[in-house]
């Protein structure tokens, strides 16, 4: 039986798994993180965000500097394919934004070989497993989705959260 420390170590190298694949970019939640926080609250422990306090140190700030620059890349480079299908002027010119997808994807993978224990990104206070804040919120967006800590457009459209939005006191117009 693999003690509370030990799940948590391994949460952070699937985790470093998930935000160094080549859909890290995508706003997708990854399976086998989720399952495993799913796991970690079945048996008692809240998973929770950090505030600014929670600090990564200069070692894994350089990583997630790295990360970063490189999910950046994936994102403008896929957004730049996209563009050019639908561009109705000439012939696309997709090779080189695919070489950057490539030379990013390599990248991370890098990443992954060079530190395969992952970054501390959760530790545990208690009975919480709390995730730190990025100081960069392209790459906790990242974090967040990978985990499946966002909260999803279907929840925002169901019908109880709809109701309980709709029957929230508001002491000012959030419109004005």
């Amino acid at each position: 039986m693999a003690t509370i420390k030990q799940k948590v170590d391994h949460l952070n190298k699937i985790t470093m798994i998930a935000i160094t694949s080549k859909d890290a970019f995508m706003n997708t939640a990854n399976k086998e993180v989720c399952e495993f926080i799913n796991s970690l609250k079945s048996e008692g422990y809240n998973i929770c965000k950090g505030d600014e306090l929670d600090v990564y140190t200069d070692n894994e700030m350089r990583v997630i500097d790295r990360l970063t620059a490189l999910i950046t890349q994936l994102i403008a480079a896929d957004e730049h394919i996209c563009y050019e299908m639908t561009d109705d002027e000439g012939e696309p010119e997709l090779d080189l934004f695919y070489s950057y997808m490539t030379v990013a994807e390599e990248g991370l993978m890098e990443c992954r070989v060079n530190y395969p224990e992952g970054i501390r990104f959760f530790y545990l206070d208690g009975d919480n497993i709390i995730l730190k804040t990025a100081p960069y919120f392209l790459f906790q967006d990242c974090i967040m989705f990978k985990a499946g800590l966002n909260v999803s457009q279907k929840i925002l459209f169901s019908k109880e959260y709809l109701e309980m939005i709709a029957n929230a006191v508001w002491d000012k117009n959030p419109l004005d």
